[in-house]
């Protein structure tokens, strides 16, 4: 139960702290992947929109644009954990910081107000909100980042990977659909089961 004399501020504060651990903690370790059969699918943006959730689209955007940095921190620190993101940050630094951030700020953005909308719409079945909410930032996630992908450098992987650039197209879509339905799957269950939780403990905004 959240204590009515602590200051909203630190209160806002220290739970945008505690997201932006799970965050670094999911990046950097094998916990921000699951394996389903032959797919990886990632769980990094879940606490962005259990964040965006509950407490809105300021703290969403916030931390998804957290997201997007540790995702280029990553690949730097980490640069064989993603081909793809490398190869482009190799060739173009910027470049995959704008793909790699700016996606993930309007997921949390876009996260947060879904969320809201779907609350007031579904007052009696929040948990229908909050799963709804998962699954379709979730996809967001994918969309956005591999759509940034294809629009912003399918010249360099085409290039770099002495392929066509219908190939990487198809590359891209292949992904989005094996590992991105899974991933939005599970945000989905996660995302609803996390929000009713907090919700139980009063720990919404």
């Amino acid at each position: 139960m959240e204590n009515a004399n602590v200051n909203p501020k630190i209160s806002y504060l220290a739970r945008m702290a505690l997201f932006v651990a799970i965050i670094l903690l999911l990046m950097f370790t094998p916990l921000g992947y699951i394996t389903i059969g032959p797919i990886a699918a990632t769980t990094i943006q879940m606490p962005v929109i259990i964040g965006a959730v509950l407490m809105g689209p300021a703290a969403g955007a916030a931390l998804g644009f957290i997201f997007g940095v540790s995702a280029v921190l990553k690949v730097l620190m980490m640069p064989g954990t993603d081909i793809f993101a490398t190869t482009i940050l190799n060739y173009q630094f910027f470049l995959y910081v704008v793909i790699a951030v700016v996606p993930r700020f309007f997921m949390g953005w876009l996260s947060g107000l879904l969320g809201a909308a779907l609350c007031k719409g579904l007052s009696k079945a929040k948990t229908v909100a909050y799963g709804i909410t998962g699954f379709v930032g979730s996809m967001l996630n994918t969309v956005f980042y591999l759509g940034a992908l294809w629009l912003l450098a399918s010249g360099i992987v085409a290039e770099f990977y002495g392929i066509d650039i219908s190939g990487v197209g198809s590359l891209v879509l292949a992904v989005a659909t094996t590992a991105g339905i899974p991933e939005a799957i599970v945000s989905c269950v996660v995302v609803a089961a996390v929000c009713r939780a907090l919700q139980a403990m009063n720990l919404r905004r």
